[in-house]
């Protein structure tokens, strides 16, 4: 768990024994992408090589990537009348969808996504993301019995991602991706098992300018950091893992990378089935780290083949060094 200076940390430890599952509560997007030659510049136009249309959101990613890896899951999200495209993968893979709130007035959320051959920029329109309301994570949590693993994102309201935290600490293992990043408090940091960041994000987090850049630079920052379990992704460079004050970096795999969207969403929906699993958390970032190099074999965020065999067949690459 989080426990800065500033805050006490005498909560109660979840049950590892109690509960099963994967419950994310996160956004739903419709997804456009382009493929480029490059990004373009400031108030340049270009062409582009391709274009794709697909279901997104980090929430449905997550979740998704998690169901395809073999957890059992469940989402809350909220989305519009145009949803069908967007849940279509979900529910076909057996991700409970009973839980999301479904809004006859409003669009479902959308994002552009800009894709070059080495990086990628994503302009997000929240839609229906933003009528996610606590008192749907209230109602949930006290309806349903607590799952092993919780994951949320910043793709929801700031009170969402608080009434998460608030309503599963110490009854589930609960995964936050901060991102995109906002301003977090100690007392919800506190709340948090196991932050999942990359290394722009942990700038933004501890107010660092500029970010770590490297493996070794990105371990320091997290020895004197305060946090507590965090794994921060590095793309190519790998994964850092810091659990229980030590450090770990695991490196990515070598694959023949099209384009980096929904990586990190791979990432994490691997690591939190592998945590409902009962995998510790250091195999748990090595088995993400592999789904997250299937996921940059394909176009979107949910365009790659994500399989337990797939991702073992990765295992047993070299890594990257």
């Amino acid at each position: 768990m989080h426990f800065p200076a500033t805050v006490p940390h005498d909560r109660p430890q979840q049950d590892p024994a109690g509960g099963g599952g994967v419950l994310v509560i996160g956004s739903v997007n419709l997804d456009l992408g382009y493929t480029l030659p490059r990004l373009p510049r400031d108030g340049e136009t270009i062409h582009t090589t391709g274009r794709f249309q697909a279901g997104g959101g980090k929430g449905a990613n997550q979740a998704l990537a998690a169901r395809h890896l073999g957890a059992d899951v469940t989402l809350l999200a909220s989305v519009g009348r145009d949803a069908e495209h967007a849940l279509a993968d979900l529910a076909a893979a057996g991700v409970d969808l009973g839980a999301v709130i479904r809004h006859d007035d409003a669009a479902t959320g959308t994002a552009v996504l800009l894709i070059g051959p080495d990086d990628n920029c994503i302009v997000v329109d929240a839609g229906a993301n933003d009528l996610l309301q606590p008192e749907h994570v209230r109602a949930l949590a006290a309806d349903t019995p607590p799952p092993a693993v919780v994951v949320t994102n910043h793709e929801v309201p700031a009170p969402v991602v608080e009434a998460t935290l608030r309503a599963y600490a110490g009854r589930a293992r609960v995964l936050l991706n901060p991102s995109p990043a906002r301003a977090l408090s100690p007392e919800l940091l506190a709340l948090v098992d196991v932050l999942v960041l990359n290394e722009g994000e942990l700038a933004d987090l501890l107010a660092l300018d500029p970010p770590p850049a490297t493996p070794d630079a990105v371990a320091a920052v997290l020895k004197r950091s305060g946090l507590g379990d965090s794994l921060v992704t590095l793309g190519a460079g790998g994964v850092v893992v810091l659990e229980q004050g030590t450090t770990t970096h695991v490196p990515a795999f070598r694959v023949d990378a099209i384009d980096t969207v929904g990586a990190g969403d791979a990432f994490l929906g691997a690591l939190a089935a592998s945590l409902a699993d009962g995998v510790p958390l250091r195999p748990a970032a090595t088995r993400a780290s592999a789904a997250a190099a299937i996921a940059v074999t394909a176009h979107g965020a949910r365009g790659a083949e994500l399989t337990p065999d797939a991702v073992d067949a990765i295992l047993q690459r070299e890594p990257a060094g």
